[in-house]
C-alpha cells in the first residue's frame, strides 16, 4: 500500500503552562501513523505527548545549538480515527509560543529511529538515503525569513507549515509520494544568516512492514 497523506493540524500558540492541547482528526484506513513535530524555546524541556490518551513514542529531542530552540518529534502507530486531542507536556511552564505540526498517514510502515546533529548553514543541503516510496519532511529554523524554494528529491516544494516563536521562524515542507530509493537531496534555505533544520523519512508499509523505519536527521 502506498503512503497517503491524511489530515494535517498546525498550531502556533502560547501554552502559558505545562501542557498544550490541540484537536486533530485522524483519517480511516490501513497502516495508520500519526507524526507530531514540535519546536519551542529551550527554556523548558518536553516530558511527553499523547493522542486520544495514548502515549506517543519519542523519535528525537534535540536542543538546537545557537537557536535557543528545542525540537522534538513523536509518532503513534494505529492511532484512533476521528477527532481526538493531542496533548504535549512540558517539564515546566512554557510561556513562549510553540510551533506544532501534526500529520496523519495511511499506508505507513512500522518505525525505528536514527538521528544525528550538525552545524547550521545557508543553504542547508544534505543527501538522505531512503527506501523507495518513502516520503520526506524537511523543516527549517531560522532567525531570518525563509525562501519557499525548498527542494526535496529534485522537486521544488512549497512549505505547508509556517510558525514563529521567540524570534525564530519555523517552516516545513513535504516531499511528493513515490520517491525512488537511494540518495535524495534535500535543501532548505534562509534569506540571510544560517538555517538549522531536521528531516524525517517515513517508509511505506509494503516496503518496511514491521521493520520499516522513520529516520530523523538534524543539520
Amino acid at each position: 500500500m502506498a503512503i497517503a497523506f491524511g489530515n494535517i493540524t498546525t498550531s502556533n500558540a502560547n501554552p502559558n503552562g505545562t501542557t498544550q492541547t490541540l484537536a486533530h482528526t485522524q483519517n480511516t484506513g490501513s497502516d495508520r501513523t500519526l507524526l507530531v513535530c514540535i519546536t519551542m524555546s529551550n527554556s523548558v524541556n518536553f516530558s511527553g505527548a499523547t493522542y486520544a490518551g495514548i502515549a506517543m513514542t519519542l523519535i528525537s529531542n534535540n536542543n538546537v545549538v545557537g537557536s535557543s530552540q528545542r525540537v522534538a518529534a513523536y509518532y503513534l502507530q494505529a492511532p484512533a480515527t476521528g477527532s481526538n486531542n493531542i496533548v504535549v507536556s512540558f517539564s515546566g511552564s512554557q510561556f513562549n509560543s510553540t510551533s506544532i505540526m501534526a500529520q496523519s498517514f495511511t499506508g505507513a510502515g512500522a518505525l525505528d529511529t536514527s538521528a544525528f546533529t550538525d552545524s547550521a548553514t545557508t543553504p542547508s543541503s544534505q543527501s538522505l538515503t531512503i527506501v523507495a516510496n518513502s516520503v520526506i519532511y524537511a523543516t527549517g529554523l531560522s532567525a531570518n525569513a525563509q525562501n519557499t524554494d525548498y527542494s526535496i528529491g529534485g522537486s521544488s516544494r512549497t512549505p505547508s507549515f509556517n510558525g514563529h516563536n521567540t524570534n525564530v521562524i519555523v517552516e516545513g515542507a513535504w516531499s511528493a509520494t513515490g520517491l525512488s530509493g537511494g540518495a535524495q537531496n534535500v535543501t532548505t534555505r534562509a534569506d540571510a544568516g544560517s538555517i538549522t533544520n531536521y528531516r524525517i523519512a517515513i517508509r511505506e508499509a509494503t516496503n518496511g512492514g514491521a521493520t520499516g523505519n522513520m529516520m530523523m536527521m538534524f543539520n
